[in-house]
């Protein structure tokens, strides 16, 4: 009986062995194929298209969307800090709406620090966030027609923040005209009296909003 264990616990041992030999001669395979691999970090990027360009209230493309194409974009291009991702944004920006964000392609051209991502996607919210919100257009528009402050400072913000809030609304272009009025600057009034007098007649209010920034750029041609 004792004779039987014995040879219970050698076969038993020889098995044991035998995997381990087994075992390590796998890992040796394993081993040389993973040197044979290219050295350095191998990262998976995603191929993803270059977003579309926006330009402002005329895009088919939403604000919202655009914003998103963009940090999906950036992320798959390794992109991470924000200055990188805001240049990122400034090539895909036309105008009217890369006029209105002048200041950050200053600071490009300057070599100097752009801020932080989440404040450049709000400034753009600021103008054309409310594009889906009809509510929302009507309460901004209202603000709109009695800051005359903004109005009188950054005359090119508050139009293209106005035209792109009074393509949501359906208001008159009497209305819309008789609003602006009121708020635009006196030198930009007493500009088009001349043209006021002639009895010459502006039909809607996008044509009398581009006769504005006409004589907006003519009386100051730096800041246009």
């Amino acid at each position: 009986m004792l004779n039987g264990a014995i040879n219970h616990y050698n076969s038993a041992l020889t098995t044991v062995y035998n995997r381990i030999a087994t075992l390590e001669a796998e890992v040796t395979r394993l081993w040389g194929e993973l040197t044979r691999l290219p050295r350095g970090n191998v990262a998976f990027k995603a191929k993803v298209p270059e977003p579309p360009t926006f330009a402002g209230s005329k895009n088919k493309i939403h604000l919202h969307d655009w914003l998103s194409q963009i940090a999906l974009y950036c992320s798959a291009s390794g992109i991470i800090a924000d200055d990188q991702k805001i240049v990122c944004a400034l090539t895909r920006l036309h105008a009217p709406a890369s006029t209105y964000m002048k200041s950050y392609y200053d600071k490009v051209q300057a070599g100097q620090g752009v801020g932080s991502w989440g404040n450049f996607a709000q400034e753009l919210k600021n103008i054309y966030g409310q594009r889906d919100n009809k509510e929302g257009a009507k309460k901004e528009l209202t603000a709109l027609w009695i800051n005359k402050d903004l109005a009188k400072k950054n005359f090119i913000k508050y139009t293209e923040q106005y035209r792109t809030l009074a393509r949501i609304v359906n208001y008159s272009n009497e209305v819309h005209i008789d609003k602006m009025k009121e708020v635009i600057p006196d030198e930009l009034r007493n500009a088009l009296v001349i043209y006021e007098i002639t009895n010459q007649s502006l039909k809607t209010w996008d044509d009398y909003l581009k006769l504005l920034m006409q004589a907006y750029k003519a009386l100051y041609p730096d800041k246009a």
